[in-house]
């Protein structure tokens, strides 16, 4: 696996993107706008799939395929945060594990909110540790994670929460295989769709989350 992070513009941190933009700031906020219309399209159109690593690869594909070149394709470079996510050489064998019951977990216990809730949080858990793609995993995880809810009868509303919540609940995880943060967060943020009110009426505020 390559070592340089052949991604970004030699001498620079900015992703090599479609727009040739080399300014930092300035690609940030053009990400901003093109993935916040994709994932308003993806509202009313979610992607269709069986819940499995080619599903998130095609949720990362529509929401960044605007802006790069490797839109819906794994890294081939190691990444981390503090920590190393999953070595790039072993991203496939591990998605293999991450993704081999995660919808039909999530089925089965749908019945059930607490029993759903922790369920989902550990996948969710062992998706993050995984990230998968060079840049984007977070925007694409809570999108499949969206639509996996909905097809089992659930609300995934993060307005509920905070950035720096679900981030420390991402760092504990991550850091020690205890997912409970994630299980405190998603039982007031993962909602049985007959108890949520007002759908519509929250769709701005959806956005504005999962564009971040």
């Amino acid at each position: 696996m390559r070592s340089v992070d052949h991604y970004v513009y030699e001498g620079t941190k900015v992703l090599i993107n479609k727009f040739d933009c080399r300014d930092e700031e300035k690609l940030r906020e053009i990400e901003a706008l093109s993935t916040a219309g994709n994932l308003a399209y993806l509202q009313l159109h979610p992607i269709q799939g069986k819940f499995d690593f080619a599903h998130l690869k095609e949720i990362h594909r529509f929401i960044f395929q605007d802006l790069y070149d490797w839109a819906g394709q794994t890294r081939n470079i190691d990444i981390g945060k503090n920590n190393l996510f999953c070595r790039a050489q072993f991203i496939e064998e591990y998605a293999a594990s991450v993704f081999s019951d995660f919808y039909t977990s999530c089925m089965e216990s749908r019945e059930d909110p607490a029993a759903f809730v922790k369920t989902l949080a550990k996948h969710y858990a062992d998706m993050n540790a995984l990230h998968p793609f060079r840049e984007g995993n977070g925007r694409s995880q809570r999108e499949f994670t969206r639509e996996l809810c909905l097809t089992c009868g659930y609300v995934f509303d993060l307005t509920r929460t905070g950035q720096s919540e679900m981030l420390e609940a991402s760092i504990e995880s991550f850091n020690t295989g205890n997912y409970d943060k994630f299980i405190e967060i998603f039982s007031y943020t993962v909602i049985p769709v007959a108890e949520y009110d007002h759908l519509e009426e929250n769709l701005d505020r959806i956005l504005m989350i999962f564009a971040k």
